[in-house]
């Protein structure tokens, strides 16, 4: 497999990588929340790319997360049989691999809560129309590729959130088979939309909980 040498030819592994043209629409509702809309073209150059989607920063103080899509164990398009949809509450997974690597997908989401047990503040992101594959570790991409093993890699004072319309199956032919056509990135225009809202000391079940523990 030579997925990771093209890629890295064509910049997608750098840090904070935009490698397609891309087109970004923000709508401020009435209720305080912020509507954002991604449309995105990958041309037949970038065919085959590892994720197509949105990347951010939360600040650390959101230490719960709850979402409704596939779990409660990571799990990504071609591994997701042993995954079922519902609500699950955890915390930010931390990575399970010796050599790091991609890690801590959720696929097939509607929504996803990050939680202040402390104030009770919700960040609340909905997917709106597609369901998306969403994370939230606290680590980037670039991390992960530039250690060589966990002694070496440095945890963010922040949380890293992904919010994915597409994402690469697992493998790349560096040791066994490459991942199927079927759950390869094509070409073609992406598009996605997603509500981002902050609920100020929401009472949801996990800070209650919280609260009830301290």
């Amino acid at each position: 497999g030579r997925s990771l040498e093209r890629w890295l030819s064509q910049g997608v592994a750098t840090d904070d990588a935009s490698v397609v043209s891309s087109e970004t629409k923000l709508t401020h509702r009435s209720d305080g929340s912020i509507r954002y809309e991604h449309v995105v073209q990958v041309p037949n150059e970038l065919a085959d790319l590892p994720r197509v989607g949105a990347t951010f920063d939360v600040p650390a103080r959101f230490t719960q997360i709850r979402y409704y899509g596939r779990g409660p164990h990571e799990n990504y398009p071609d591994r997701s049989s042993s995954a079922t949809v519902g609500v699950y509450e955890s915390t930010p997974d931390e990575l399970p691999y010796l050599v790091p690597q991609e890690f801590g997908l959720r696929t097939d989401c509607r929504w996803m809560e990050l939680i202040d047990p402390k104030t009770g503040d919700v960040l609340r992101i909905d997917a709106d129309g597609a369901t998306l594959h969403m994370s939230a570790t606290r680590y980037r991409a670039s991390d992960l590729f530039a250690a060589n093993d966990q002694t070496e890699l440095v945890a963010r004072p922040h949380l890293v959130i992904h919010l994915d319309i597409a994402h690469r199956g697992l493998g790349t032919a560096s040791c066994g088979p490459d991942t199927l056509p079927h759950y390869q990135i094509g070409t073609g225009e992406f598009r996605f939309a997603y509500v981002v809202s902050l609920l100020a000391g929401a009472k949801t079940p996990a800070s209650r909980s919280a609260q009830k523990r301290r």
